[in-house]
């Protein structure tokens, strides 16, 4: 059978994709991914073909768009920017890389927000499935959106709450995107779509690549919506930590780690310098994934080392804990590590992936006013001294015997009608 994948976004809504597409392809399956054009390579070391979706290259856009990080209006001026800014440019090309990509397959398997995606389906008369990477993109009255500081409460009251937020957060973002993508339906001829964020999902499949043990499906989610589990990606050319990060954790105590992900890490402000801050006055070692050179602190102890990047899954499971962003998917290596997090979440799904972490026991959550260097030493001191280690030791047992990658496969085989192999 022939897959066509296409996701959007950053390199943490890329990785799954690749994880998703190499096991396609190891069923026997052929797969191809569509994807920005910085992408090419490292599709093509996971063995999967690359078509670029000609977007405009991005360029300084966190640095030049720091509004795209913020958290006001509940995420909505974020995804203003996001959308304007980023997405509307790229929609004509991807949509038409997408439409001639499709012809030569079967299925495409799209990120939620690669919303060209369905209109390739429909003018090549092939089905579709919507991929999810976070509970914050589907709407329940058993949880807030993506972008909501909103605490993980139950009750009649709490669900009332919660579609009332939803309510308004869809109205919003059927007012910002709806007119894009109806633009380019009409284009194709296609009749206009309503709700294209969070309503006009895959009929066929809507594929939720975490796990429930993160967030435990809603009673009042239809069918289509199933879980296949989180899809790690360890790349195959990177087998070791570096000498240098050996050395380091080889000489003393396990450190805390700080790490961004591949987008916050960009905008950084004074996160890395808080870092240096905090573990000297708790008298911690540290490693710092500082990306650019120009994040890397002035002064630094010998107790703590900064280095552009590591890979989580070689790195986590030998760290104390995480201070990071709660990108899913950097916060799917600390759950599958069994570490604890200092949660630092800034926008996009960040801020319901915190709480949600929160309310499993498993991190302390900083909220944006909160970032000093006197509250994140008071919040990563809490984390330590009390019952997260053990409860994200206990809860990293369980992830690491889940296998999202083989699931959602098998639920991808199911419901197109392939048993596995080619047809």
């Amino acid at each position: 059978m022939r897959w066509l994948l296409s996701s959007w976004g950053s390199y943490g809504d890329l990785h799954p994709f690749l994880a998703l597409g190499r096991g396609l392809k190891a069923r026997g399956h052929e797969v191809t991914l569509v994807g920005h054009p910085d992408w090419r390579t490292e599709t093509e070391v996971a063995g999967l073909r690359f078509v670029s979706s000609g977007e405009p290259p991005r360029g300084n856009f966190i640095q030049e768009h720091p509004e795209v990080l913020s958290s006001k209006w509940k995420g909505l001026t974020s995804l203003h920017t996001l959308v304007h800014q980023l997405l509307a440019p790229a929609l004509e090309p991807m949509c038409a890389a997408l439409i001639s990509a499709a012809r030569e397959h079967d299925v495409v398997i799209a990120h939620h927000f690669t919303f060209p995606a369905s209109i390739a389906a429909e003018l090549n008369g092939i089905p579709w499935a919507t991929v999810s990477l976070a509970p914050g993109v589907v709407p329940s009255a058993y949880s807030l959106p993506g972008g909501d500081y909103g605490r993980i409460r139950h009750g009649a009251l709490s669900r009332l709450r919660n579609r009332l937020v939803w309510a308004g957060g869809r109205l919003c973002m059927c007012w910002m995107i709806d007119p894009l993508i109806n633009r380019l339906r009409r284009k194709h001829g296609l009749a206009p779509v309503r709700d294209v964020v969070f309503g006009a999902h895959s009929p066929f499949l809507n594929l939720q690549l975490y796990s429930e043990h993160f967030a435990p499906r809603p009673p009042d989610w239809s069918a289509e919506k199933r879980y296949g589990g989180f899809c790690y990606y360890d790349p195959p050319n990177v087998g070791a930590l570096t000498p240098e990060v050996e050395e380091f954790l080889s000489r003393g105590e396990p450190p805390v780690l700080f790490t961004l992900g591949s987008t916050a890490v960009q905008n950084p402000g004074s996160f890395y310098q808080m870092a240096v801050e905090v573990l000297e006055t708790l008298g911690l070692r540290g490693i710092l994934l500082v990306g650019s050179e120009e994040n890397r602190p002035a002064r630094l102890p010998d107790s703590i080392l900064a280095v552009p990047y590591a890979p989580y899954g070689l790195l986590m499971p030998r760290v104390r804990a995480v201070a990071h962003q709660c990108g899913i998917g950097t916060l799917s290596h600390t759950l599958r590590a069994g570490v604890p997090s200092l949660a630092c979440p800034f926008a996009f799904d960040q801020p319901n992936n915190a709480r949600r972490l929160e309310s499993l026991g498993v991190a302390e959550v900083m909220l944006p006013h909160q970032r000093t260097a006197r509250h994140m030493g008071q919040a990563l001191r809490r984390l330590l001294a009390g019952d997260a280690p053990v409860r994200a030791r206990r809860l990293g047992e369980m992830i690491r015997v889940e296998d999202g990658v083989g699931k959602a496969c098998e639920i991808l085989d199911q419901t197109f009608g392939c048993s596995g192999g080619s047809l």
